[in-house]
């Protein structure tokens, strides 16, 4: 060892991680509240409120010559001989992102949740640079790739997992797909709910008006050299209230399990108690503003042709769902569904936790039958008897309407075409009762009859229910030409009992008589 490294290097070396360690022990948990034994509690609290058997634990992985620690979360399900369902979060996520669809899913099969490298309690690698040839170069997007699918493939291998159903959500969706483009034999099918990274960048994206601004571009090339949750560990004590309120749409998606701002303290100390690394990944595969740097949508006739897909979007997502319908018509000779829930955002699984959760269901048993799902035509069936019940309605008269196909029996307003052929049937069944001495026959009133005036020719189209007037002023002419007479009426008493109406008359007389 020569004078210089002796006495200047090492002592800069040393001095350097004295300071290191200072920041991460005492400044750290001062400025920034959040801590790994605090993210341990939030995760035990949450974890309470499932009714099903689960218990969570670290499994370590080997990847090249470093070890890394997977928080991994296991879910008994009620029926054990199912294949099991694996699910990876998204960006910033954790396991209890998906609390509303835990228990429904475990109804089935094994259910087992893990926090990516880099996010929630598993540990955070160096993704920032790498060592080759003797020198530290950034890592590049496929570095990242590589990483992660190796990590997940020996997660696997220690899990013993030959075969299982894989869902990722978002970034998860995203490193799911890159999983299958290397190890599709072990995914038995393939559930992506909004995935991020499929659609390609547009080539007028920074002609967009909103981009015109100068201090906008300053501001996006200035966030783009931070990581994405940086401004929530500069603000220090006042991140986890500066989360809360943007995003205040959390506690709405847990409501029934929590009324105070544990889900939002759970993703804020997921993504601040501890060093950047899941950020620092996310930042090497994308590029402003969330677009990836190697879209998918051209990689998928990469995947293996007997691996089946399913997207799941939400309606309201920011996610286009466009490139789920490309890659149906890339992989035509291959199943893939489309799904898209109504009235959900970006966070699917919980917008609409029911909905999602039949879909994964009816792959599941798809699955476990050796079968590929059909859920676009049962869903497509299904609609269609729900749509002869829910026709618009055109009246207030209620009626029952049964419909043998679907087996439904629901009540619903009758339509003026049905509510037509039930009065011409009554007609008819009026008319054969006329010779009946025991049914009086059918009055009928017609808003045409003017007393006193000599009809020129009768109306081509007779109906009882008039046409609907295009202005008021015609509407109003023929109220006004309505006039009501006793004459009429008794006309119509006379012809039925003409000897009834002599006697009431006579009766009628004689009480005059009398007073």
């Amino acid at each position: 060892m020569s004078f210089m490294q002796l006495f200047i290097i090492l002592p800069i070396r040393v001095f350097t991680s004295i300071l290191k360690s200072l920041f991460h022990s005492w400044l750290k948990l001062r400025w920034t509240p959040s801590s790994k034994s605090w993210l341990m509690r939030l995760d035990r609290k949450i974890r309470n409120k499932l009714t099903h058997k689960n218990h969570a634990e670290w499994v370590s992985v080997a990847v090249g010559k470093k070890v890394y620690e997977i928080w991994t979360v296991f879910v008994e399900g009620d029926i054990r001989d199912s294949i099991p369902l694996v699910i990876i979060h998204g960006m910033g996520g954790g396991t209890n992102m998906f609390l509303n669809n835990i228990d429904d899913l475990a109804e089935e099969r094994d259910v087992i949740l893990l926090d990516l490298p880099g996010f929630g309690l598993s540990s955070r690698p160096e993704l920032r640079i790498k060592y080759e040839n003797g020198w530290w170069v950034d890592t590049t997007v496929d570095d990242i790739e590589e990483f992660y699918t190796e990590v997940l493939e020996s997660w696997f291998q220690k899990m013993s997992f030959n075969n299982f159903i894989l869902l990722g959500h978002s970034y998860g969706g995203y490193l799911s797909s890159v999983y299958c483009l290397k190890y599709p034999s072990r995914v038995k099918h393939l559930i992506l709910a909004d995935p991020w990274g499929f659609p390609q960048r547009p080539a007028a994206a920074e002609m967009r008006p909103f981009m015109r601004s100068r201090s906008i571009v300053l501001l996006s090339k200035l966030y783009g050299k931070m990581n994405i949750f940086t401004p929530l560990r500069i603000l220090g004590p006042l991140g986890p209230l500066v989360f809360r309120s943007l995003r205040p749409d959390l506690a709405c998606k847990f409501k029934n399990y929590f009324e105070d701002h544990t889900l939002s303290d759970y993703l804020y100390t997921c993504n601040t108690c501890g060093p950047p690394s899941g950020e620092v990944g996310f930042s090497r595969v994308s590029i402003p503003f969330g677009w990836a740097r190697k879209p998918l949508v051209e990689r998928v006739h990469a995947w293996d042709p007997k691996l089946d897909v399913t997207f799941i979007y939400g309606a309201r997502s920011w996610v286009d769902s466009q490139p789920g319908y490309e890659t149906k018509n890339h992989r035509h000779d291959n199943y893939v569904d489309v799904q898209v829930i109504s009235g959900a955002g970006h966070h699917v699984y919980a917008d609409r936790p029911k909905a999602f959760n039949h879909i994964v269901q009816m792959i599941g048993e798809a699955v476990d039958e050796g079968r590929s799902p059909n859920i676009s035509h049962e869903f497509e069936q299904r609609h269609l008897a729900m749509s002869s019940l829910r026709r618009r309605s055109s009246c207030a008269s209620q009626g029952e309407f049964l419909n043998d196909e679907a087996g439904i029996r629901q009540v619903r307003a009758l339509s003026s075409h049905e509510l037509t052929e039930l009065y011409n049937k009554d007609d008819k069944d009026g008319s054969k009762d006329e010779t009946d001495e025991s049914h009086p026959p059918h009055v009928k009133f017609n808003l045409n009859f003017v007393t006193g005036e000599e009809h020129e020719a009768e109306p081509k189209q007779t109906s009882e229910f008039p046409k609907r007037m295009g202005r008021r002023s015609s509407l109003q002419g023929t109220i006004k030409n309505v006039k009501f007479s006793t004459d009429n009426i008794s006309s119509i008493l006379e012809k039925e009992s003409p000897g009834e109406n002599s006697d009431d008359e006579e009766d009628k007389s004689s009480m005059l008589v009398k007073h």
